[in-house]
């Protein structure tokens, strides 16, 4: 039963990747600019350290956000077609 749920899901996601990741790229260049990545820098801070953890994880809370509105939506989509 599961397999046969991998290109109808796939196809789902696909779709939404594109506009996901620009999304993601808009919120990281961002949050790049604000003081507290500037002061994690200064404090000597490694740059993976400072991507994952100041970065990554402050401008991902938006996509999260719009993720679980457009689940929503895909899975009201995908039962009613």
């Amino acid at each position: 039963m599961a397999k046969h749920l991998v290109l109808p899901v796939a196809t789902l996601a696909i779709i939404q990747i594109a506009g996901y990741s620009r999304f993601l790229r808009s919120s990281i260049l961002e949050v790049l600019g604000q003081d507290y990545v500037r002061t994690a820098r200064a404090k000597g801070l490694v740059e993976r350290a400072v991507l994952y953890k100041h970065v990554l994880r402050n401008a991902s809370l938006p996509l999260v956000t719009i993720l679980g509105l457009d689940i929503a939506a895909i899975l009201g989509g995908a039962v009613v077609d």
